[in-house]
């Protein structure tokens, strides 16, 4: 969980501090524009405004680079509107060859609360016997300070059938009411994946374990403390239907983004 100091303005100090975190976590091989350039130059991706990137050596062949790029579709007209589209590519770390491709299909929604990043999870997600998913993670944040938010989704791919499994769970969030000063309502909330041994449609269930911990922040601006609640547990299974990873109907609300 974040540690917070008492100080005035402490809501948005601490969001800012778990972004930090999030801008930190992507530090990677894609680091080098001219490197992105020439993998990208043998793709059909046009535009590379505004572009979401993340690079990892790929766990099941480290002579590949795995590549997510999100690449920003503005609304005509509207350059400050629109949606991300992520293709996944695996490229040779010797001469950058392209050698796997994948657009997926569903578009990444940036409105008011905005993707800043994405990062490659190369957790062995093993959803089977024979296959294994790429984890996707999406960070978002919000921008008004009355009310800070931010959160991280995850989905989850399997490259082999080019098929998306998982779509958008919630796996970590920080949101908070505030009067900008000193007195907050703040909730930080972060889930661990486990995959299981039992199965449904031929795929392993995904345990979900999420522990949230609730804080009050109550004073004056020169004055501000906090009260910390006792951390709570859940636990969820995520089961998969034949085409993708559900959520249970009484979590959906709380876990779907």
């Amino acid at each position: 969980m974040l540690k917070v100091k008492f100080r005035p303005l402490i809501v948005p100090l601490a969001l800012s501090s778990y972004l930090l975190c999030m801008n930190e976590a992507r530090a990677d091989l894609c680091d080098s524009n001219e490197l992105v350039d020439k993998v990208i130059a043998q793709t059909e991706i046009a535009n590379r405004e505004q572009a979401r990137i993340a690079c990892k050596i790929d766990p099941t062949n480290t002579s590949n680079v795995i590549m997510a790029y999100a690449q920003w579709i503005p609304v005509k007209d509207e350059p400050e509107s629109g949606t991300y589209y992520l293709t996944l590519l695996k490229f040779d770390r010797n001469n950058q060859q392209v050698n796997y491709r994948y657009l997926t299909r569903k578009a990444i929604v940036s409105d008011a609360i905005s993707l800043d990043s994405i990062e490659l999870d190369t957790a062995n997600y093993k959803v089977s016997n024979q296959q294994r998913a790429l984890g996707v993670r999406l960070n978002y944040s919000g921008h008004s300070q009355p009310n800070p938010y931010a959160m991280q989704l995850l989905n989850l791919y399997n490259l082999q059938n080019k098929q998306q499994v998982l779509d958008s769970l919630i796996v970590e969030r920080y949101r908070a009411e505030t009067d900008t000063r000193c007195n907050a309502d703040v909730e930080e909330r972060k889930s661990i994946l486990r995959m299981l041994n039992s199965t449904s449609k031929n795929y392993y269930d995904i345990q979900v374990k999420t522990t949230a911990q609730k804080s009050k922040f109550h004073g004056t601006y020169d004055h501000c403390h906090e009260t910390k609640q006792k951390p709570t547990e859940q636990i969820m299974t995520l089961k998969f239907d034949g085409k993708q990873y559900q959520i249970p109907t009484q979590y959906k609300d709380e876990y779907v983004y």
